[in-house]
This record gives structure tokens, C-alpha cells and sequence, in this order.
């Protein structure tokens, strides 16, 4: 009688993005039944201030709900379970009442950058790489709360709690204050190997840490639906709503990316490199981000990239802003030039760069031009360019610990056979397509299910929801070109750093 009655019913993934909140719709065997999603804005009140209304997400939560399971013809009582997920690092800071003191300060934004230096410089390195297990970076929370501590002191003393943007909707649908570790471990305020709070990164940014939420791990239910949220969802009360995990964590539960060993890439506007593991694999220099992993007793270990899809737009719109051309002839053309570009290379540090760099100053450039170069060389030297930053990641994943021979990709560039093609011989690796879309909140449902126990464990989650698409082999003799190529594009940077 349990799988009959499975069959019809549903769980909730709901995605607080950047710009938007999801929802999907999502059936026990593992089919997306619907999609819903509302928009919302940044809020920019100086230079380098990012913030956002709290209110406006659940806004925007309670839209996407609606039009999810108008979209899906589900009726409210088949909904099972809740699982939340949303952009990491921003800083909710919530009064004795649990309503926001301020507009929250989410990842995006820049006016912590001159303390982070500060902040660390209050500990020993090693003990940042042993606590931490990464850089303080500006809009980390652990960033934006020492700045608040120096600029807004009042609002830290009236706090009641620091929450996660995801955690506000969890506490809008359940009236529970609570956080989970994939979220925690991206504060650069937790022990990322104990999963507990640590006192001494909280001392260091002046973070009391009785203002830090219960943690949880991510399928664990931590309240129900409250009359008010379901009544506002078109729901009824009562029903489960689990912890949730960050956007990157839900991200790789919805790829399937669970067990250790395994990798994925994402390659979007930017790209992520990432590999699961049983422990903490912590890169000593920092230019990789360690995090707790929405699985227990797992971590993942990313390199990330932020000129990835965006560099590929970019160009596209540089040969002809008023006529771009469609994708597949872009590639296409490309696609005609021998590997190497003919000597030609691309920095595509055009927003700066992260792994491995950490450089918000870094500039892209084309190198080697020449008159035999054409608008297909330039664009082949692109796709090139990328797919060697993705490199210099894997080579920071390779000095943190062991890294599979075989990755899973997803993301919207991904869709494109010639970079992938070009991305599994320069990395020297396999390279499978992920299928479907909406990983994230799926990823976020597929907890929701787990509290629920619409799924009996998280392998059969994985074995219903997530489906595996062709697979590109890396080939020797390009492997080998590549490899030389590399090579010489790590020189380029810091070459070109000492002229900048």
C-alpha cells in the first residue's frame, strides 16, 4: 500500500535564488510536475552595498507555491513535505520578535572587504585552514557581521539571531529559528570538521555565538507548516518542513552528486569544479571553499571560476551586439579550428577570478593574435580559455586530496558538444551529462521527501529523481596537446599581472 499511495503524492522544493524564488513540484517517482517562479530585486543603497528585503522572498515563495501547483494540478493535500533551499552567505539578522532589523546582506556584497584581511590576521593561518577550512571572503556572513559589529554595533546588540536567507523562509513557514550544516560551514563562523559553532572564528569577526541558530542536519524535520504560511500557500497546516541546505549542496544532491568520490562541474555564467568526500579535504593556501555537504559524515571541496558561460555572452556580443549569433553557429565555426587555436589564447578573467588566483583585479586578453587568426580562432581560444581556468581548479583539487577521473556536468553551457568536448581533454577527465533542469530546488524536494519519507533512504532519491545523459571520453593526442598548452597559459596571468 505504500507505493500505491506514494504515486500520487508530492513534495515542495522551494529555491530562494538571487533574483528569484522557485518552486517545484516533485512526484515520488521522481518526475518534475510542475514549476513556479517570481522575481525580485537588489537592493543598492551605496557603492558595493547588496542587499535584499527578507519579506520580498517570501513574497515571491508564496507566488511561486501557487503557480507550482496550479502548473503541476496537484491538489494541496497530496503535499508531503517541504525542503528549502537558497542563495549561501548573506546575513538575516533577526529581534527579539524574529523580525529583520535590517535588509539582509547577501553574497554579493563588497563593503566587508577591507576587514577580511583584518579578521583573519586576529588567528593563525593554520587555524583558519583547521577551523574554517576557507578564505574569509566580503559577503560571507562572517564578513558582513564584523562589519556590522564596527559600523552597526546596535543592531548586533539587539539581536536575537543571525539566519541564512534560506533559513528566513523555513522560519516564515514554521515559526522555527534553525540553520543546517551546509549553510553553517559557508559563514566562516563553524567547525567545519566538528559541524558544531565555533567559538573562536565568532570571537574573531565579534559574533556572540548565542545569537547563532540551532543547527540541524539537512533532511531532519524542524517544524510544520504553520495555519498562517498555509493558509498564504494554499496548503494545509501541519505539513513537515525539513532544515533544507544551501543552493551549492542542493545543487549536488540534485545531481546525485552524494557519495564520496564523486565530482561534478557546473558551468553557467560562471563554473564550479567540486568533489564529495568523508572528510574535510581543505586546500593549505585557501583558494578552494570546503563545506559541509547536505549528506552526513560528507564534505565537498569546489574550485570555482567566474567567468565561465558569461565569457562565451560576452564575445557573442562583441561580433555583433545588434545580430548575435545563435549558439550552435557560434560553435559550430568554432569547431572547424584545430585544437590550440593555432596559438592563440584567452584570459577569460573578465569579472576577475577566483580559484586559483583570488584576484577581483584580474583582467581578461587574447594573446598570440595574428592575421591568420579569425573570428573562429577567437572564439575556439574562448571555450579554450575557460576550460583551462577549469583546469587550474582541478590542479588545487588535485593538491587537497584525491579527485575522480570521471565528473558529472551540468549548467547551461554544458549543453554545447564542442565544450564539453574541449572541457574532457584539457581536464583529462570523463565527463557526463547531467539531464533534466531546476537541479537546485529539485534538490531541495528530494530533502523535503527524505523528511517526509516519501523516499526510504536517500539512494532510492537519487535512483528515482536523477537521470544521466551521454558521456564524453577525453582523447589522448588532444589530452597531450592540452596538457602542453596549459602549461603555457599559467605563465599568462602572472606575466601580465605584473604589467596591470
Amino acid at each position: 500500500m505504500r507505493l500505491s499511495a506514494e504515486r500520487n503524492d508530492v513534495v515542495l522544493g522551494i529555491d530562494i535564488g538571487t533574483q528569484s524564488a522557485k518552486c517545484v513540484v516533485l512526484d515520488a517517482n521522481g518526475q518534475v510536475r510542475g514549476v513556479g517562479q517570481q522575481g525580485y530585486g537588489l537592493l543598492t543603497p551605496r557603492p558595493q552595498w547588496i542587499e535584499q528585503d527578507p519579506q520580498a522572498w517570501w513574497n515571491a515563495a508564496v507566488t511561486a507555491v501557487r503557480d507550482a501547483l496550479r502548473a503541476a494540478n496537484v491538489m494541496a493535500g497530496r503535499v508531503r513535505g517541504i525542503g528549502v533551499t537558497g542563495q549561501m552567505h548573506g546575513a538575516v539578522v533577526l529581534g527579539a520578535d524574529l523580525i529583520p532589523l535590517r535588509p539582509a546582506i547577501i553574497w554579493m556584497d563588497r563593503r566587508s572587504a577591507n576587514l577580511c584581511e583584518i579578521v583573519q590576521s586576529r588567528l593563525p593561518h593554520d587555524e583558519i585552514v583547521r577551523l574554517a577550512g576557507n578564505r574569509l571572503s566580503p559577503g560571507f556572513a562572517g564578513a558582513s557581521l564584523a562589519w556590522l559589529r564596527e559600523v552597526e554595533p546596535e543592531t548586533l546588540d539587539r539581536a536575537r539571531a543571525v539566519i541564512q536567507p534560506k533559513d528566513y523562509v523555513v522560519l516564515r513557514l514554521t515559526g522555527v529559528v534553525s540553520a543546517d550544516p551546509s549553510d553553517a560551514s559557508a559563514t566562516w563562523l563553524y567547525d567545519i570538521r566538528e559541524r558544531r559553532w565555533s567559538e573562536t572564528l565568532a570571537g574573531a569577526c565579534g559574533v556572540p555565538t548565542e545569537i547563532l541558530p540551532p543547527v540541524s542536519e539537512s533532511a531532519a524535520v524542524v517544524g510544520t507548516l504553520r495555519p498562517a504560511a498555509a493558509d498564504a500557500l494554499g496548503l494545509r497546516a501541519e505539513i513537515p518542513v525539513v532544515a533544507g541546505a544551501g543552493d551549492q549542496a542542493a545543487l549536488l544532491l540534485g545531481a546525485g552528486v552524494v557519495e564520496a568520490g564523486r565530482g561534478s562541474i557546473t558551468l553557467g555564467t560562471g563554473g564550479q569544479i567540486t568533489v564529495v568526500s568523508s572528510r574535510p579535504q581543505v586546500d593549505p593556501d585557501l583558494r578552494l571553499n570546503t563545506f559541509c555537504h547536505a549528506v552526513p559524515n560528507r564534505w565537498y571541496t569546489m574550485g570555482a571560476i567566474l567567468n565561465g558561460g558569461i565569457a562565451l555572452r560576452w564575445w557573442r556580443d562583441v561580433i555583433d551586439p545588434e545580430n548575435p549569433l545563435a549558439y550552435p553557429d557560434l560553435l559550430a565555426r568554432a569547431g572547424q579550428v584545430p585544437v590550440g587555436s593555432d596559438g592563440l589564447f584567452f584570459l577569460p578573467y573578465l569579472e576577475g577570478e577566483r580559484t586559483p588566483h583570488m584576484d577581483p583585479g584580474a583582467t581578461g586578453a587574447f594573446i598570440g593574435l595574428t592575421t591568420r587568426h579569425t573570428q573562429a580562432h577567437m572564439t575556439r581560444a574562448v571555450l579554450e580559455g575557460v576550460a583551462y581556468a577549469f583546469r587550474d581548479c582541478l590542479q588545487a583539487l588535485q593538491a587537497a586530496g584525491p579527485v575522480p577521473d570521471h565528473f558529472l556536468i551540468g549548467g547551461g553551457g554544458s549543453q554545447g558538444a564542442l565544450w564539453r568536448h574541449i572541457l574532457a581533454n584539457v581536464l583529462g577527465v570523463s565527463l557526463q551529462t547531467i539531464e533534466g533542469a531546476e537541479h537546485t530546488a529539485v534538490g531541495a524536494a528530494m530533502l523535503g521527501g527524505l523528511g517526509a519519507h516519501l523516499f526510504f533512504d536517500l539512494s532510492e532519491a537519487v535512483a528515482r529523481v536523477v537521470r544521466y545523459g551521454p558521456t564524453e571520453m577525453p582523447e589522448f593526442g588532444a589530452q597531450a596537446t592540452y596538457a602542453e598548452l596549459h602549461t603555457m597559459f599559467q605563465a599568462l596571468y602572472p606575466a601580465l599581472r605584473a604589467v596591470r
